[in-house]
């Protein structure tokens, strides 16, 4: 696009419109594969993997707002529509990576893996970005949807961490950094407990199954 003023805004805004609407019928796309891939797990194992899900979808204000000018629709990131899982023990954050990506209709361009590596401030999760393919009439577009998977632990403390980067404008002091740091160690630990705890409990039901009959 050339030009500038109101008429261009108009018609960025407009593209972005429809743009971001693909990418929610991605993220719904996606919504329905990762519903079976738990309803099969559940039928598997006994219980779902993954006890909260959200999705998420930028709005064309937001981006508006965000970008520095020009700006064009298919520069955008892959972040501008996800899904993040919550699970409640880290075995369970990588079977469902596991499951999701053996699935042939989902195709994984990209995974980071901040549980082995915590990102600088102590991060810890999954996190994929894979492609959907959404068909409307006469055409299929590939849009990009990124995932998140991470246990309540993990969550609990990204929620802290994303109010302390709002607060103080992506300039934590560096104490509270520190101790942002400190406290993901403490979640690592507690995750690393919780999933002993897990293991102990599938290690009994896998022997009262193989158990032969009184």
């Amino acid at each position: 696009m050339t030009g500038s003023g109101p008429g261009r805004t108009d018609i960025l805004r407009r593209d972005l419109a429809r743009f971001l609407k693909t990418c929610g019928f991605g993220v719904e796309e996606l919504r329905t594969k990762i519903d079976i891939v738990r309803s099969e797990f559940a039928d598997t194992h006994g219980y779902d993997p993954v006890e909260h899900a959200e999705t998420w979808l930028t709005t064309p204000d937001s981006v508006l707002d965000e970008a520095d000018p020009p700006l064009r629709v298919e520069d955008l990131g892959r972040d501008v529509a996800g899904i993040r899982l919550t699970c409640a023990v880290t075995a369970d954050v990588y079977r469902v990576r596991d499951l999701l990506v053996a699935r042939r209709d989902v195709r994984v361009i990209e995974a980071r893996d901040y549980i082995k590596r915590a990102g600088p401030d102590g991060y810890r999760g999954l996190c994929l970005v894979v492609e959907v393919p959404v068909a409307s009439t006469g055409r299929v577009r590939t849009v990009y949807v990124e995932v998140q998977i991470r246990t309540g632990v993990m969550e609990s403390w990204e929620s802290v961490a994303t109010r302390l980067r709002t607060e103080f404008d992506g300039h934590v002091p560096r104490e509270m950094l520190d101790e942002l740091r400190a406290a993901a160690e403490s979640a690592r630990d507690l995750d690393l407990r919780i999933g002993a705890l897990q293991r102990h409990v599938e290690e009994r039901s896998e022997a009262d199954r193989d158990a032969p009959p009184a």
